[in-house]
């Protein structure tokens, strides 16, 4: 085990150097990659505790447990640690040396990052438990039950009528409704589930095999679902889509005006580096809420819009680890006096971060622009599936982003196609996409201006390509970290952390990677419901 974690340490070290070559952040801190002898055994008895489903999901969460665990400290074909250990350190950089700016102080001292928790970042959906509050226990029991369908593309995938595999992917009913009419599914969609799954996958397969694969997933996007032909990585970077992807940087970093220099009120080193800063949050589902939980976790002022009760989500089952640090808002955009509050909450905020399909917003009056005119020196962080060009109206999720870039391919065969651990593609580019938001706040200290920094799931997809083809190929020069083993801490003694009296009850979450210079970021991670504005009013 040792040894391969080493390896995974050393592929973290050519990863980071990749990651400050492509966002070109030149940075002062060093970073230390530890490697836990017992961190498997440890993580390994961990997935035994703490299991929040009850009845028939409890074995089958322990079991998907297990499973991403024992995978996390095995070889990988496409490298996934490795890259979640660089950008989770790389994140912490730029958040020391932006408190640093703040403060006006020059501390150097080393970031510090465990390789095999780094590596556990992509499977806390599997991870994160709860206990108290009998409401969302059953909630997100129900939520589970119906996104484990036949239509589940991480599980499931299907041969259509020229010999492709094809996956779908919906995490939301009405999505799943759209593409059971397309495929000409006629059961009532409240009882394709999890528990009726045998069936099911029988009927889907008929019904996929009756079209071409291309076909079909155009018609599906069309329809407003999502599925995908899955690809080689050569077949899709000759698609007009991947090329558009391919020529995307990690993020996009653009100016927007010429605002003045901003020197962000409410600094407390204690909460964190980013203490004092509003970010009003529109994400849903993991990659968008990942990179705002990373910015609550890190001291900011998180504040996100729902329709309804936070506990109450469709997708509780999904979202539950992107609710740390947060406070909730409950604001429905069809209702005027909602939507004029939401235009006041943009206006004071510092960061806009929206994970929502493109456009979908715009018809309420806040496009991308839109928000830009409303708060001239705003931030806006934006996350899509696929390029912000062509297809950048589509939707997408991760597992989506790994059949269609080539990676599960890549990860299995073309006969024997594989997902990768956990939902790295949600996960990994929210981190990224945290990383250059961080360097806009900072720019904004420094020089002025207002921002929108856009970032990609297949564009994160193409970053794990070509990380696995850096390991593979010539080796960078590794000036900027090193690795040692053994380090303890105290908040990696346990791997899971107790956030109590949150709106969900008492809450266990994952150990962060990562740590900062005299920052505990599991204070800033109790979250609730139901409020009027961000934190500090």
């Amino acid at each position: 085990m040792k040894s391969v974690m080493s390896t995974k340490a050393a592929q973290a070290q050519q990863c980071y150097e990749d990651l400050l070559k492509q966002t070109g952040i030149e940075v002062n801190t060093p970073v230390i990659f530890n490697v836990d002898p017992k961190l498997q055994v440890k993580m390994t008895a961990a997935c035994f505790t703490h299991n929040p489903f009850p009845g028939i999901l409890k074995p089958v969460l322990l079991s998907l447990r297990l499973k991403a665990v024992r995978r996390l400290f095995e070889e990988e074909k496409v490298l996934q640690t490795g890259p979640a250990a660089a950008i989770l350190a790389l994140d912490a950089v730029v958040s020391q040396e932006f408190g640093n700016k703040r403060s006006g102080k020059k501390r150097k001292s080393p970031v510090l990052c465990d390789v095999g928790l780094a590596g556990m970042q992509v499977i806390r959906l599997y991870m994160c438990a709860y206990e108290g509050n009998e409401d969302f226990i059953q909630a997100r029991y129900k939520s589970a039950i119906r996104v484990d369908n036949a239509l589940n593309g991480s599980f499931y995938k299907y041969r259509t009528k020229d010999d492709r595999m094809f996956s779908a992917h919906v995490y939301y009913e009405s999505q799943k409704k759209k593409i059971m009419k397309t495929l000409g599914i006629r059961k009532d969609p409240d009882k394709f589930v999890f528990t009726s799954l045998p069936l099911d996958k029988i009927t889907t397969a008929k019904a996929i095999e009756k079209w071409n694969g291309e076909e079909l997933e155009e018609k599906v996007f069309a329809d407003g679902a999502c599925g995908c032909v899955l690809r080689s990585r050569e077949e899709w970077e000759n698609t007009l889509a991947g090329k558009a992807v391919c020529a995307m940087p990690l993020y996009r970093f653009t100016k927007v005006s010429d605002a003045e220099k901003k020197t962000f009120p409410g600094y407390d080193p204690e909460k964190g580096p980013l203490s004092g800063i509003k970010v009003l949050d529109l994400t849903h589902i993991i990659a968008g809420p990942a990179c705002t939980r990373l910015l609550a976790e890190n001291g900011a002022d998180v504040l996100m819009i729902r329709r309804g009760i936070f506990t109450e989500q469709e997708q509780a089952m999904l979202e539950l680890d992107g609710w740390a640090g947060k406070h909730a808002i409950h604001l429905d955009f069809n209702v005027k006096e909602d939507l004029e509050r939401a235009k006041e909450l943009i206006r004071e905020a510092d960061v806009v971060v929206s994970s929502y399909q493109n456009g979908c917003l715009d018809h309420f009056g806040l496009s991308i622009d839109d928000i830009h005119a409303l708060n001239p020196n705003v931030i806006y962080g934006s996350l899509v599936c696929f390029s912000d060009s062509v297809w950048k109206e589509r939707p997408g999720w991760a597992p989506c982003a790994e059949d269609i870039t080539g990676l599960s391919i890549r990860n299995g065969s073309e006969k024997k196609p594989e997902n990768l651990n956990g939902v790295p593609l949600d996960y990994i580019p929210g981190m990224i996409l945290y990383s250059g938001i961080v360097k806009a706040l900072q720019k904004q200290m420094e020089e002025g201006g207002a921002y929108t920094i856009t970032g990609s799931l297949t564009r994160g997809g193409m970053w794990l390509h070509e990380c696995t083809d850096l390991w593979e190929g010539k080796h960078l020069l590794v000036k900027h970290s090193q690795v040692l083993s053994g380090i303890a801490i105290p908040c990696w003694k346990s791997i899971f952390h107790k956030v109590e009296g949150t709106a969900a009850g008492d809450v266990y979450f994952p150990a962060c990677a990562a740590y900062e210079d005299g920052l505990d970021v599991y204070q800033n991670m109790k979250f609730d419901d139901g409020n009027t504005g961000f934190k500090s009013e």
